[in-house]
């Protein structure tokens, strides 16, 4: 396991078999608050026995004081489904539900937590950050959903008002992404296809009540050789929305796919473009809330490994983003005059100083006044300037229009370059 956390908890390895947060023990059935952290707000609502292990991520436990029998959903990872009678499994299903089955078999006694004791996920079931009992402490204070994340059997799957333990999963499921484990392991299912394809994905975002139309996410050949994606599938976190890419999906170096979340013409607006088909937006919005809350993208091979993804916000212990440095804001016109006639001449330059093409899917440019979003595929070539217009105009490869006819931009400000992750890319004053 990378890193370590600032709340109170024992150190463990990734080899290790379980974690084990000291500050579990703060929850009781008399539902006292935790007191340190990520655990503020979250109360224990039931201690029940395990009657079964559906999959990774299910259980069915028997309430101990009022013996109602529940199907309990775990919050914070999406584990792949396994094999019913309704449904093919996904890869590591069966994986996910043995090692479940290892941490809490039959009879094993756990302690159930929520912020809400209401809250549901599908088909009603209650969502719960599960609690294993720990003969060793005499206490409920082995996380469930953090065993199965630091062993890269799920996904990160946020609910927005039971995030709070949120940002210790997404480091647990960080660090299983960096050493390949589980899911992320690239031959688990098969040998991995195209083992030297690189792809970059980049996620298209819409504001908050925006239309499904406007959601997409880029699937870009960042390498050198022409790789064949015919067969190969995008889904984030949930089990929606998921796009499986036609044969002859070929993407020579350059060459990229926007897959829209909402429907459409393929080929339409200019040949990159694909369409899902789904009736909603996938990509929830981070919200300003205190908890960690964000989605991610999927790119699966053809013999559905997970290959690459990407998801956001980034965190604390990101990385870089790649842009940052060599993409700066190299001027600013706040224009001249007031109103319309103002916004006219008004404009942000860009200028690529680093030593390769700079591609902006994704990103987004904040005046304060307003938010200019990135089309895909606008890139600026290394030693490049792309200028962003305010008035309408027909656009280029290095000028774009906004098309407004009132000022974005005040008569003092800053404006930033954001990458689809929530990073800060580079910043310009006036």
């Amino acid at each position: 396991m990378q890193g370590e956390f600032s709340m109170n908890r024992r150190k463990l390895t990734a080899g290790s078999t379980i974690v084990v947060f000291a500050a579990a023990a703060a929850l009781t059935a008399a539902a006292v608050p935790a007191t340190a952290g990520p655990w503020d707000g979250v109360r224990s609502w039931e201690t029940a026995t395990v009657q079964r292990v559906v999959d990774g991520d299910t259980l069915i436990v028997n309430d101990e004081v009022t013996g109602a029998e529940s199907r309990i959903r775990l919050l914070g990872i999406n584990a792949p489904e396994i094999t019913t009678s309704d449904h093919a499994g996904q890869c590591g299903g069966a994986l996910g539900r043995k090692i479940m089955k290892s941490l809490v078999p039959v009879g094993s006694r756990v302690r159930l937590a929520a912020v809400d004791q209401t809250s549901t996920g599908k088909s009603a079931r209650p969502q719960r950050v599960v609690l294993a009992f720990n003969p060793a402490t005499g206490e409920f204070d082995q996380d469930l959903a953090w065993a199965m994340a630091e062993r890269g059997l799920g996904v990160w799957f946020t609910v927005p008002k039971e995030a709070a333990m949120s940002s210790l999963y997404r480091e647990a499921i960080a660090g299983a992404q960096s050493r390949r484990d589980g899911i992320w392991n690239p031959n688990l299912c098969r040998q991995a296809l195209q083992p030297d394809a690189a792809l970059s994905l980049r996620l298209g975002r819409t504001a908050a009540g925006g239309k499904v139309a406007d959601e997409w996410v880029s699937v870009r050949n960042t390498g050198a050789s022409t790789v064949d994606i015919s067969g190969w599938m995008l889904r984030d976190s949930g089990l929606q929305g998921w796009y499986t890419f036609p044969g002859g999906s070929i993407l020579t170096p350059g060459d990229y796919r926007v897959v829209h979340t909402g429907t459409g013409t393929p080929g339409q607006p200019d040949g990159h473009d694909v369409y899902a088909g789904a009736k909603a937006r996938l990509y929830q919005d981070v919200g300003t809330g205190p908890a960690l809350v964000g989605d991610g993208a999927y790119l699966l091979d053809a013999a559905k490994n997970f290959r690459f993804w990407r998801e956001y916000p980034c965190t604390a212990t990101c990385e870089a983003d790649p842009l940052a440095g060599g993409l700066v804001i190299d001027a600013i016109s706040v224009g001249q005059g007031k109103g319309k006639a103002r916004a006219k001449t008004q404009w942000v330059r860009l200028a690529n100083k680093g030593s390769a093409e700079a591609c902006l899917d994704g990103a987004r440019l904040d005046t304060v006044a307003k938010v200019y979003r990135f089309a895909p595929g606008t890139c600026i070539p290394a030693g490049g300037t792309w200028t962003l217009n305010v008035r309408k105009g027909s656009a280029t490869p290095a000028e774009a229009f906004w098309g407004l006819t009132d000022p974005a931009l005040w008569a003092s400000g800053t404006a930033r370059l954001i990458s689809d992750r929530d990073q800060v890319i580079a910043t310009g004053s006036w």
